[in-house]
């Protein structure tokens, strides 16, 4: 489609629109939006804005005129506002929920693929959503209108920028006509482990897709799942418990030290820890072991054996290293040795 100098246009892949000022030689359209801003844009990201004709309700037939209204009634009535009708077999205490969901682009290589981002609405609410995106030192932002029962492509994220995206975002409203349970505007964060999506165990067979898909929980009004999230948060001291008993895990060997971080090396019992209490375990170890060997004259290398599992370890140790011990040099332990599950350290 051609466009000129002054037509309306709106963009396929945001909520915005506006002119076009003008069209350069390469086909580039320059399109001032709605900010004042005049923004690049490709004839294929492009539509005209053309008005909606307005289709008239056909009139049952034999209907007698209605007579005309009084002056006092012509008046211009202020127009009420509409959310979304309770559903009559909807009960208060029905339980509901809000979801996120990664659907690969090819389902049979969701480890290869591009990703679908979803959000579903599994509730009788009518949403009014922010989806945040870092973006660099910044954010990108979608805001839009979610109706009950339904899911919404918010975006397709290509395969290699996951590594670059830590997290995102959802801002949620609920609103619905008539009576029922005020439920206050919720923020949601998702963590993305980039490593994690490289597994094709990692998507899950689910109920809104015919796809594997990973699916994250936003928001529920189950007590049952909120109970259950606030333990695994937050769990209860238990003075009874038995402690985890620390074992001996490193093994000095002339100037090399070796330190097996396997949970089964650290710990004699590692019940009741989330996967997360036992990845910080291991980076604390980790770190200990490191400032540790840097004191010591005699350790000139250390060997971390991390396995290779699905590389989560591994990933967090060389983020540590770069970050904070970025003076050190690093590599591949022997694979002969470890198999390709372990990092060496140079430290002297």
């Amino acid at each position: 489609m051609k466009f000129k100098k002054g037509d309306k246009v709106r963009f396929l892949n945001e909520n915005d629109h506006g002119t076009v000022a003008r069209v350069l030689e390469n086909g580039t359209i320059m399109v001032l939006n709605s900010d004042d801003f005049e923004v690049p844009a490709r004839a294929a990201d492009l539509i005209l804005d053309l008005p909606m004709t307005p289709q008239r309700t056909p009139q049952p037939e034999q209907q007698k005129p209605e007579p005309k209204p009084t002056t006092a009634q012509s008046k211009t009535q202020p127009k009420e506002r509409k959310f979304v009708d309770v559903d009559a077999n909807h009960k208060d205490d029905d339980i509901f929920e809000i979801l996120s969901a990664f659907v690969p682009a090819d389902p049979h290589k969701p480890e290869e693929c591009d990703l679908d981002l979803y959000l579903i609405n599994d509730s009788p609410y009518q949403l009014a959503y922010n989806y945040i995106k870092p973006v660099g030192k910044a954010f990108a932002m979608h805001t839009g209108i979610l109706e009950p029962d339904t899911k919404e492509l918010l975006e397709t994220i290509p395969r290699m920028d996951l590594t670059q995206i830590a997290f995102v975002k959802f801002q949620i409203l609920f609103a619905k006509n008539g009576f029922g349970t005020i439920i206050p505007p919720k923020e949601c964060e998702v963590k993305i482990h980039a490593s994690k999506f490289f597994q094709q165990s990692y998507y899950k067979t689910n109920d809104f897709f015919d796809e594997k898909a990973v699916v994250n929980s936003l928001y529920t009004n189950s007590p049952m799942a909120e109970a259950v999230k606030n333990l695994t948060d937050s769990p209860l001291p238990n003075k009874d418990a038995a402690q985890p008993t620390v074992k001996k895990i490193s093994k000095p060997q002339g100037d090399k030290e070796i330190v097996d971080l396997h949970l089964v090396e650290l710990l004699d019992d590692e019940r009741g820890m989330t996967p997360k209490e036992k990845l910080d375990y291991q980076m604390n170890t980790f770190r200990q072991k490191m400032d540790k060997a840097i004191k010591n004259p005699h350790i000139k290398k250390v060997v971390f054996i991390h396995g290779k599992g699905n590389g989560t370890l591994k990933l967090e140790i060389r983020k540590e290293l770069d970050r904070k011990y970025r003076r050190y040099t690093y590599q591949d332990a022997s694979f002969e040795e470890y198999g390709g599950g372990a990092t060496l350290v140079y430290v002297k």
